[in-house]
C-alpha cells in the first residue's frame, strides 16, 4: 500500500485532471482588483467604498488576496461586466485597476501593469477626424481595444477622437504629439484620459506615487521646453457617446474576455458628459 505524506508531493511536477473536456467554466465573473498607490489602503474601507459606488449589489463575494489586491466574484454576470467596462475606478483619488481573471493563470499572475483607458485626442484638424487616424494614433500609443465613431447619422458629435487603449502604467503617461501639416507649422495634439484622477506623479508622469517621493528626473513638456510636462488636469470626466466601432482585440481578450467586453458594451449604462474645459495653451501651440 502506497504511503502518502508531505514528502510525497514536495517539489514534484503534477498534472491535475480538468473537470471535463471543456475545462473550467463558470457563469460568474471573477475580477482581480489592485489599488495603484504607494499609500496604505484599508481593506474594509476600500471594499465598502467600491460597493457603495456600485449601489451595493447582491451576490458579490470579496476576498483579500494581498496588500492592495482583492478578488471580486460577481454572481450577477451583468453587474460584473458593467463594472469592468466602466473602469477605471478610483477611491479617494487612488486609481484602481480591475483585470479579468482568466482560465489559465493563477490569481497571483494577474498583471496589473497594463490598464485600459478611454483617451481623448484633442487638437486634430477636421481632415484627420476619421477612423484611420484613430487607428494610427492608437497603434503608436499601445494596444488599441476600441475606437468610438465620431459621427452619428452623418452628424459630427464631438471635436476630438476617442479611443480605448491598453497603457503600461509603469511608464510615463503620453501627453501628446506634434502633427505634421503640409505648408503649415506643426500642430500640438494632446491627450486627455477619461476617469483619471490626479494620482500620477507631477514630476515624472507615472501613476502610483507622488512627486514628493519621486526619484526620477523631472519630465519637460514637449510643447514648451521651459515648462514641466505634467500637472493637474490630465484626466477628464467620461464622455457620453454610444456609437462605437470595434477595431481590434486587447490583451485581456483571451479565454472568455472578448465575449465579456462585447456583452458589456451591448447594454452599457449611459455615461456622463465630457468636461469640455481643455488646456487652450497646449491646443494653440505651434512649432516655430
Amino acid at each position: 500500500m502506497a504511503k502518502f505524506g508531505m514528502e510525497s508531493i514536495e517539489g514534484k511536477v503534477i498534472n491535475l485532471n480538468k473537470p471535463g473536456v471543456q475545462g473550467f467554466k463558470t457563469d460568474c465573473v471573477n475580477i482581480v482588483e489592485k489599488v495603484i498607490s504607494d499609500k496604505e489602503i484599508n481593506f474594509k474601507a476600500c471594499k465598502n467604498a467600491l460597493m457603495g459606488m456600485w449601489g451595493n449589489p447582491q451576490g458579490v463575494a470579496i476576498t483579500e488576496i494581498s496588500l492592495k489586491k482583492m478578488l471580486f466574484s460577481f454572481k450577477d454576470r451583468r453587474k460584473g461586466l458593467q463594472i469592468l467596462q466602466n473602469s477605471p475606478w478610483n477611491m479617494r483619488g487612488n486609481l484602481i485597476n480591475f483585470i479579468l481573471w482568466t482560465e489559465r493563470e493563477s490569481v497571483f499572475e494577474v498583471d496589473h501593469d497594463i490598464m485600459e483607458f478611454w483617451i481623448q485626442v484633442h487638437g486634430l484638424s477636421l481632415d484627420y477626424m476619421h477612423k484611420e487616424a484613430a487607428l494610427q494614433i492608437g497603434n503608436m500609443l499601445g494596444v488599441l481595444a476600441e475606437a468610438k465613431d465620431r459621427r452619428v447619422e452623418g452628424v459630427l458629435r464631438r471635436y476630438f477622437l476617442r479611443i480605448r487603449m491598453e497603457i503600461n502604467i509603469t511608464k510615463q503617461l503620453p501627453t501628446g504629439f506634434w502633427l505634421a501639416r503640409e505648408f503649415l507649422p506643426h500642430m500640438w495634439v494632446h491627450f486627455k484620459y477619461e476617469r483619471l484622477p490626479d494620482c500620477y506623479c507631477f514630476n515624472c508622469g507615472i501613476i502610483g506615487h507622488e512627486k514628493k517621493s519621486c526619484t526620477n528626473p523631472i519630465a519637460i513638456a514637449s510643447w514648451d521646453s521651459t515648462k514641466p510636462r505634467y500637472s493637474a488636469g490630465l484626466g477628464v470626466y467620461q464622455g457620453r457617446y454610444n456609437t462605437s466601432m470595434a477595431v481590434g482585440s486587447s490583451r485581456q481578450e483571451g479565454w472568455k474576455a472578448k465575449e465579456v467586453k462585447e456583452e458589456a458594451r451591448g447594454w452599457q449604462s449611459g455615461e456622463r458628459e465630457s468636461d469640455r474645459k481643455q488646456d487652450t495653451e497646449e491646443s494653440m501651440i505651434r512649432a516655430k
